[in-house]
């Protein structure tokens, strides 16, 4: 920026900052939030630096009081680890509140709620084993292993550095029985402190200091070296223990389960509370807010979970998140950036979103370069020029969006942006769908259509092909080595050596990648597809719910992937898996009825539209063979090979079972073809109980349905 660019930019920004100061402090009226005014503040004191004779006497920096972050191994986790649901403001609060009581037929039920600070760290989940005899102390466990979250179902074993977090303890005793669960296991958060963080960054070169506390806790606990993460001042907030060692334990509340850690000697947060209505909760969560920058940790909203434990039990979980617990965010963190250009992105099924680029914005850690603007509507509903000054925010706290135009820093001369008519990639005129909001490009052939679909079919969870990023995708198009997903599988040791900065190493473990991805699972293989709405719920739901032919097959496999081996052939090993040939997936697809697959519970009539106008498509159904071609075999899904005694049979599950977990009987029922509900109505086939049935009980004596224990379902499992 020149010195005349400049002088207008600070004047635009002084007039700004002094219209919304006097709205806020004069007027009580909030138009920018904090996070807006603090932006235009510290850009205003950025150019007085640069330019120290502009500092003009009334400029608002000058006012006294004027209002101014693969390479371990990997562990199967003892259950499924879920996922809090967020809500962002007290509308959606008090919807969950109701569909809680809905969901257990009591309108007027009421709740009490323990509500703890959502730690911004890193989930740990600490496994402790049970030691053998009885102590005069107790029953004494020691702790087994330290494993992260994940993807839910396994995590990275980091063990070697949890163990050096002081406040954790190897082992610790419990008084009681005789004969508790052989493991007991401890969810956690590890974290850093803001000063630690502080501390570590002073002692770390430019490039390699750490933008928040929450990113530095996670690469010191995933560092190969404990000594290092025994010297970042980790430590760590426990919370939760797993459902079947509470029940043992007769913890038969939320607040009773953290009494117990912390008598147990795990460090836990005091600064908990009892909620017994929405005012309460709202009161701790405004509380917090308020004070969450003086506290020596950072927290990203509070978490309400219901008390009463057989009450959670009875509400049972979503695919994903347990129905009786939401984390209440903080408001998105907001910054201002300028505009430096307006282009359209192309997306794998040819959706056009255009994308803002902007002034570097560091928000919540991270550095914001791009924010989507979604479509031409919300482009013209703002009004957002190039050159203009807007407000960022991250949509959930991840995804980068232009929300707001500072219309009064607007410099002169801008235009209004006119969307553009052809596809960015192939010059094709862009459609747009009746009765959609995006434009698309309806070339099939188009290079960055192509390109998106590539990178998404070899993406983390689909094929999960590593080392195949947009760089080698783009290399790999423009020498013509692949045309189409299908061809990576074609690759050999010469090609990659021939794309550049790739050498012996480098491509030896692409190709180990390649080799290793011509067996998948039929969900990520089916999510790869790039089929329009089938995100990975829908792929699952797609290999679960279809009756896929199913076969066990010996397939090759080669001993050596190497250069060597790529150019002059290998020895192969012949194994034996559960497998569905791509031909038999165009088969199936082709002869299911539209009709029949919406009415799948969770497809529905427009997943059944796309899935069965994709078969359609004569290059969709070749490039199917020509996975074939290269080896590909998708694996059928995890105990889909059981027999289907369960089709079409609805369980409902209450009450703590002997000795099953809830997640264990769930997934025994779901690989023999049946489904889990969370409410008992008049589709319920078997109400399966436990100890303290609850209020399902009686839901379905009512509706007589059939009651059943563990002994008789187990009986049922093993005929």
């Amino acid at each position: 920026m020149n010195r005349q660019e400049a002088i207008k930019r600070m004047e635009k920004l002084r007039e700004e900052i002094w219209r919304l100061n006097k709205a806020y402090f004069t007027h009580d009226r909030e138009e920018a939030s904090e996070d807006v005014r603090d932006a235009l503040k510290q850009e205003l004191i950025a150019l007085e630096k640069e330019f120290p004779d502009l500092i003009t006497p009334d400029s608002p920096t000058q006012r006294v009081g004027a209002p101014l972050d693969g390479r371990l191994p990997k562990v199967r986790h003892l259950t499924k680890k879920e996922s809090l649901q967020d809500a962002f403001s007290s509308e959606e609060l008090d919807e969950w509140l109701d569909q809680m009581k809905r969901a257990l037929g009591k309108e007027k039920l009421t709740f009490d709620y323990l509500v703890e600070l959502k730690i911004d760290g890193l989930n740990i989940s600490l496994v402790y084993e049970r030691k053998s005899g009885q102590e005069a102390r107790g029953t004494r466990y020691a702790l087994l292993r330290a494993v992260t979250r994940g993807n839910g179902i396994e995590g990275e074993d980091v063990t070697h550095t949890v163990k050096t977090i002081r406040d954790i303890p190897l082992e610790f005793s419990v008084k009681g029985k005789e004969e508790y669960p052989k493991y007991l296991e401890i969810s956690g958060e590890v974290y850093m402190t803001k000063a630690a963080l502080e501390k570590l960054n002073r002692a770390l070169p430019e490039d390699e200091k750490f933008a928040n506390p929450r990113n530095a806790a996670a690469g010191s606990v995933r560092q190969l070296d404990p000594a290092v993460a025994s010297s970042r001042d980790l430590c760590i907030f426990c919370y939760g223990l797993d459902r079947a060692g509470a029940d043992v334990l007769e913890l038969g509340q939320q607040s009773a389960l953290m009494d117990f850690l912390e008598d147990a000697g795990f460090p836990v947060h005091g600064d908990r509370k009892i909620g017994k209505s929405p005012k309460d909760i709202q009161h701790v969560y405004e509380s917090f807010r308020k004070k969450r920058e003086d506290l020596p940790f950072d927290i990203d909203g509070i978490v309400i979970k219901v008390n009463d434990r057989r009450a959670q039990h009875d509400l049972g979980s979503t695919a994903k998140a347990p129905r009786w617990a939401r984390a209440y965010k903080f408001p998105a963190v907001q910054k201002t950036a300028r505009i430096r250009d307006i282009q359209l992105q192309v997306g794998r099924t040819g959706a056009i979103t255009p994308v803002a680029h902007l002034t570097p914005v560091q928000i919540a850690g991270t550095t914001v370069t791009r924010a989507t603007l979604h479509n031409e509507d919300e482009i013209r509903r703002l009004d957002v020029r190039i050159g203009d000054t807007v407000v960022i925010q991250k949509a959930g706290d991840v995804i980068p969006e232009v929300v707001e135009v500072l219309r009064n820093l607007r410099p002169q001369g801008t235009h209004s942006f006119h969307y553009p008519k052809k596809c960015p990639g192939c010059t094709t005129l862009l459609i747009r769908p009746e009765g959609e909001v995006v434009h698309r490009c309806p070339n099939r052939k188009c290079a960055a259509v192509l390109q998106e679909h590539i990178e998404h079919f070899a993406s983390r969870y689909a094929f999960n092909i590593e080392g195949f990023g947009k760089e080698t995708v783009e290399a790999l198009l423009e020498q013509n080595l692949i045309a189409d997903a299908a061809d990576i599988f074609f690759l050999s040791g010469e090609d990659l050596m021939n794309l550049p900065l790739f050498k012996e190493k480098k491509t030896e473990n692409l190709l180990r990648s390649i080799e290793k991805a011509r067996h998948v699972p039929l969900d990520r293989f089916l999510f790869a597809l790039g089929i329009r709405h089938v995100g990975r719920e829908t792929a699952d739901l797609l290999a679960r719910s279809i009756v896929w032919p199913t076969k066990e097959m010996t397939v090759e496999e080669q001993k050596d992937v190497t250069i060597q081996a790529s150019l002059f052939g290998a020895g192969t090993t012949e194994v034996k898996v559960h497998g569905i040939l791509p031909s038999d997936i165009v088969q199936t697809l082709r002869q299911l009825k539209e009709e029949e697959l919406a009415a799948i519970a969770g497809i529905g009539p427009v997943v059944a539209q796309s899935v069965g106008e994709w078969i359609l498509e004569e290059e969709h159904r070749s490039l199917l063979m020509k996975l074939q071609k290269g080896g590909v075999i998708a694996l059928q899904p995890e105990g889909s090979h059981t027999e289907q005694i369960f089709k079409d049979q609805t369980f409902v599950l209450t009450g703590a079972l002997p000795t099953l977990s809830r997640e264990q009987a769930k997934t025994m029922i779901k690989d023999r073809g049946g489904k889990v509900s969370g409410s008992v109505s008049k589709k319920t086939d078997y109400l399966l109980m436990g100890e303290d049935p609850g209020s399902k009980y009686d839901d379905a004596k009512k509706l007589n349905v059939k009651m059943i224990d563990e002994k008789d379902f187990l009986n049922m499992v093993n005929g």
